[in-house]
Formats: C-alpha cells, structure tokens, sequence
C-alpha cells in the first residue's frame, strides 16, 4: 500500500481524500501517477507542456497576455478539474471505457484549458476577466489553437469539444461529436468541471468570491450574494440533472478510482457535494446577518469586499 493509499484509508473525511488543490505541482505529479497507472508508456509531453504554459499564462508571462485576475476561476479551480479528470478517465479504464492515448490527452488538454478564456491580453486589462464569462468558452477555443498549434490535428479537434462541453449554460447536444472517444473524453471533463469544483472544501466559501464575477459580468439572477448562497440548491440540482441526463452519468466511475487508490469503493466526490450540500442548507437557515459567521472556515472571506457581501 503507497503512502497516498495509507493516508486516506486512515480517515473518514472526503475533503482529505480528494488532496490538495492548491498546489499546481502536487497536482500535476498526481496526474502523472494516475494516468501512468492505467496507461503504462504514455507520453506525458503534451500534458506536462500544457501545465507549463498556465504556469507561464496564469502568472503573467506569456507574452501579449496579462496574469490571470478572476477570483473564483483562478488556477486552484484548473487543479480540481483536471486532477478529477484523470482520476474519472481511470476510472472509466476500470469500467472497460478507457480511453486511446489521443483522447487521454484531449480529456485533460481540455481540463486544463478551459477556462484560459479569462485571461486578458494586455490590451484589454479592465477588470479581472470575469466581463468575459459568456464568452469565455469561445475565447478558450481561440487560446489553444494559436499556443497549442503543434498539437496532432485530431487532439487538437477533440480537445476543442472538450472545452466547449464545459459551457454549462447550454444544453450538451450544442457539441456534435465524431465518435464515441471524443464524446466520452468530453462528457468526462465536463462532469469533473461540475464535481471538482462542488466538491472542494472551500466551495461554500468561494461561491463569495463567485458572486463577484457575477457582478463584473453583470450576470442577472442574484439580487445580493445570499441570494446566490439561497439559489445554490437548486443548482446542486440542476447539476445533477446535467450530469445523469446529459453527460452520460459517467461519475461512478469515480468509485472504482478510489477502490484502487483508497483500499475502499467510495465515491468521495459524492460524498464531499453532499456535505457541501448539507451544510449549506444549515447556512441558509440561518439569518443573514449570521451567515457569513459560517463560511469563515478558510481565508476567501477575506478576499471579498464587504460592501458585496
């Protein structure tokens, strides 16, 4: 049994299952792992060359290109995406639904890539990026075709649907596929987006610094961000009918991650939502006057302005 293995088997809180977030280079190593675990040989070129152009873009240094500003679309957001990714594609390889070596890189090309529509060139450094939440998608396309043109023609092809699945605002059959590789490779990404983020520890928290690109983008639906906070169950809901209706329900598959890496089949992103969920219902039971008093569990509440929330 590994390290990581122990570790987990050791305790019973989800969040600890899932790692750790926050550091890009953690993430990147255990992407490695996992899908050399299922894929022996593969190439990770690609892979690791798309983590180095967002070190590069997110922290300001691609040229023509501002750092990356969003509050909530931020790089720990690309980690849990893509590190969920890699573990729903082994996953599916349990299930006898993996995928070919183009359409691995496609699926996490894709995780890693799409919101990269956020970053701003340097001639529109107004704001944060978050004014470009309606066409982050499209913009996302446009990035990797001119910083990833050395890409195969057919990664390239299936990866520009992977991101473009992540568009949650509109229904899934908006992507026509080719084949069942590249539909499968999308519909993975797209539920790692969805599940990464409402699994995260600090997801109640960051709804806060999500309210504020609402804002930014001047997105209609929220009076004030307990509005958002009052809302987010329905979201929950409506995410759930995204992922068993229109992204083939692939997120099972999760559990079979984790009864190799884990020693138990347990579906910890599950598990980790419903304990967002649960303790969100408790939030808004509260006054709103006594909300915020709960969501204090990490810093993100002191990275919003007051005067927003």
């Amino acid at each position: 049994m590994s390290m990581k293995t122990n570790q987990i088997s050791q305790t019973n809180s989800p969040f600890v299952a899932l790692g750790n977030s926050h550091d890009t280079g953690e993430v990147q190593s255990r992407v490695n792992e996992i899908v050399l675990d299922f894929a022996p040989g593969h190439d990770l070129a690609h892979i690791n060359n798309a983590f180095t152009l967002l070190d590069q873009a997110f922290d300001g240094k691609l040229p023509g290109y501002e750092k990356l500003k969003t509050p909530y679309h931020n790089r720990m957001h690309t980690n849990e995406v893509v590190l969920c990714s890699a573990r729903m594609l082994h996953g599916l390889h349990l299930a006898g639904k993996g995928l070919d070596d183009d359409h691995i890189d496609a699926a996490l090309l894709g995780a890693l890539m799409h919101d990269v529509g956020y970053l701003m060139r340097h001639e529109e450094a107004s704001g944060t990026g978050a004014q470009f939440t309606d066409t982050h998608v499209v913009r996302g396309v446009d990035f990797v075709r001119q910083q990833l043109s050395g890409l195969p023609a057919n990664v390239m092809e299936a990866m520009t649907k992977v991101i473009l699945l992540t568009d949650h605002r509109k229904p899934a059959d908006w992507v026509s596929f080719d084949n069942v590789q590249q539909r499968r490779a999308a519909y993975a990404t797209a539920s790692a987006d969805l599940i990464g983020q409402m699994a995260n520890r600090s997801y109640l928290e960051r709804l806060l610094l999500l309210y504020l690109e609402f804002v930014e983008a001047h997105l209609g639906g929220f009076s004030d961000v307990h509005d958002l906070l009052e809302k987010t169950t329905g979201f929950y809901q409506h995410t759930q009918s995204r992922l068993n209706h229109q992204l083939g329900r692939l997120f099972p598959v999760l559990a079979r991650h984790f009864s190799v890496e884990s020693g138990m089949e347990r579906n910890f992103y599950v598990d980790s939502m419903e304990s967002n969920l649960a303790y969100l219902q408790c939030i808004v039971r509260e006054d709103r006057a006594c909300r915020l008093d709960l969501l204090k569990r990490s810093s993100i509440l002191k990275e919003a302005s007051t005067d927003t929330v």
